[in-house]
């Protein structure tokens, strides 16, 4: 009959700098890949916005060179106190 003699030791934890490493550059990407997701589904949704935009203006019923429901912002008014001399 053999007797063996082990010795037990618990086998080293596993490496903690990697699995943390790994899950935040995991975390970054997933959120990187969301940022390009939506940038790109904005760049599509403002060419078809602009492109809607462009077809209006082409269909435009009245002189595109004068917008009917713009007032200009410049206005004259008169002081009815300018050049008459003060009197206490």
């Amino acid at each position: 009959m053999f007797l063996l003699f082990c010795t037990l030791e618990c086998p080293s934890g596993p490496d903690i700098i990697p699995i943390v490493a790994g899950v935040v550059a995991g975390i970054v990407l997933i959120g990187l890949a969301l940022l390009l997701i939506w940038k790109l589904l904005m760049i599509i949704h403002d060419r078809r916005e602009f492109a809607k935009f462009e077809k209006e203006k082409m269909n435009a019923k009245w002189d595109t060179q004068e917008n009917p429901i713009y007032k200009s912002p410049i206005n004259n008014f008169k002081n009815p106190n300018y050049g008459r001399k003060a009197g206490l």
